[in-house]
């Protein structure tokens, strides 16, 4: 009760100093984030001291809602067994082949998973006004993580594998945009508006010299390997900034989606994309305690869940074929919530499979599929599928030969077609380890800091 009666006082205070003062103070404008204020990509490792320089999924914690002296680490046991347990299960095995995931079994230990990339978004599954009238607002926390291997020489390999955990914050949810579809989670702003509020002071603290001898700037910056975990002098503090964000606003309880890209046991390929959500307590009789199931492709027939991208050459390329929508108007009608939802028939839409087919599209045709997977206004998780995410800076790499994207550190763009990395750590399979980002990761991260400057910063 003190501490607020000094809140009111201090108010009043400033309030008495005069209009005139309290103006000029709220014009005064906070500089406008930018592309690495939101999308956190660490360096990627080569040797066994580099992983103190990282974050490892095991470290983060939150606080236990029963008893405060209690912290939970934010990837459960539980929930990490749930997901070993559906990237082993039938739906990891892509229809119609012999082709499954199999992870190795130093990635069924958490403590091989660290944290290659952090992204904070305003709302998923997109931000135009069509998206989020259909699907409703879902800001988040995303964290790509994969599994590293310490080597007895004193190196380490980076495992072809990454998983996303999702952290959401929504309130109650409104009903569904039309029948047929999920219910429209509404974002949680309060909480949302909190947590710009931390990037804003980040970016400052780093950019005036408080985290570091170096004063590291992010405007400007193309997107890469974040200014200040590249900086030599800032790396151990911002990584300390990072954690203790993270731990400040993420908790199990609010993971409620992850993925996983892996491959076959013992082979390098074909890569295989399996998504998985989280069920409420009650709602599948199978799951009385609720927790995390496979879902089906979106942008598939409906009844498959795995998708797989085979090595350049082979034919077909993308298994199962896609059944894209994204050539329509937004709708949150898709396959995921049944096969009846979206008719394939009912469907308008292209992927970058008909670019891994023999013969391929014309250049003019490359160049507009490619153009449309990577635009997030347009094609999205719902309507179009994750192979066409994965690979379309690689395909206008390799049939446009295109060498230059705006806004993206040349050092960090995918080197070969073998990498399906978006935004994340590519293992020494076309060439030495690197950090990776494509054009689909840049063109959202703009639209997140289009959004969060327009909507949030300043207001």
């Amino acid at each position: 009760m003190n501490r607020r009666l000094s809140v009111f006082q201090n108010l009043s205070l400033v309030i008495a100093a005069g209009a005139s003062t309290v103006g000029a103070f709220a014009q005064v404008p906070i500089a406008p984030l930018a592309a690495n204020d939101v999308s956190w990509l660490f360096p990627p490792p080569t040797r066994i001291a580099d992983l103190d320089k990282l974050i490892s999924v095991r470290e983060i914690t939150s606080q236990n809602p029963q008893n405060p002296t209690k912290r939970d680490p934010v990837w459960s046991d539980v929930v990490f067994q749930q997901f070993l347990a559906i990237a082993a299960s039938p739906a990891a095995q892509v229809a119609g082949t012999q082709s499954r995931i199999g992870l190795p079994s130093d990635a069924q230990s958490i403590d091989a998973w660290f944290v290659a990339g952090i992204r904070i978004d305003a709302g998923a599954p997109g931000l135009s006004d069509d998206i989020r009238g259909q699907f409703g607002q879902s800001p988040e926390i995303r964290l790509i993580v994969q599994p590293v291997t310490r080597n007895s020489n004193g190196t380490v390999s980076v495992k072809d594998i990454a998983a996303h955990l999702i952290f959401d914050f929504v309130l109650a949810s409104d009903p569904p945009a039309q029948d047929g579809c999920f219910p429209r989670p509404r974002p949680d702003l309060v909480t949302f508006k909190a947590i710009v509020a931390e990037l804003v002071t980040l970016r400052t603290k780093l950019s005036s010299g408080q985290l570091g001898k170096n004063r590291v700037s992010t405007s400007g910056v193309a997107l890469g390997v974040h200014p200040g975990l590249a900086d030599a002098t800032t790396a151990s503090n911002v990584r300390s900034e990072m954690k203790a964000f993270l731990e400040r606003h993420i908790s199990s309880e609010q993971l409620n989606a992850m993925a996983i890209m892996g491959v076959p046991a013992g082979a390098q390929a074909p890569w295989i994309f399996l998504s998985m959500l989280k069920l409420p307590p009650g709602l599948v009789p199978t799951l009385p305690a609720g927790g995390f199931v496979p879902v089906h492709g979106p942008a598939l027939d409906g009844q498959q869940f795995a998708q797989m991208l085979a090595p350049v050459g082979t034919i077909p390329g993308v298994v199962p074929a896609p059944r894209a929508n994204n050539l329509s108007a937004a709708t949150c009608k898709n396959a995921a919530v049944s096969p009846e939802s979206l008719p394939i028939a009912n469907r308008n839409g292209s992927s970058t499979s008909v670019l891994f087919a023999n013969p391929q599209p014309s250049s003019t045709a490359t160049q507009q599929i490619l153009a449309l997977i990577a635009d997030p206004v347009k094609s999205h998780f719902f309507n179009t599928d994750c192979v066409s995410c994965h690979t379309e800076t690689r395909r206008a790499m390799s049939l446009l030969r295109t060498t230059t994207f705006p806004g993206i550190n040349s050092a960090v763009l995918p080197k070969g077609d073998w990498t399906v990395r978006n935004f994340g750590w590519s293992p020494p399979i076309e060439g030495p380890i690197q950090g990776v980002v494509t054009r689909r990761t840049s063109a959202e991260t703009d639209a997140v800091v289009k959004f969060i400057n327009s909507q949030i910063v300043n207001k």
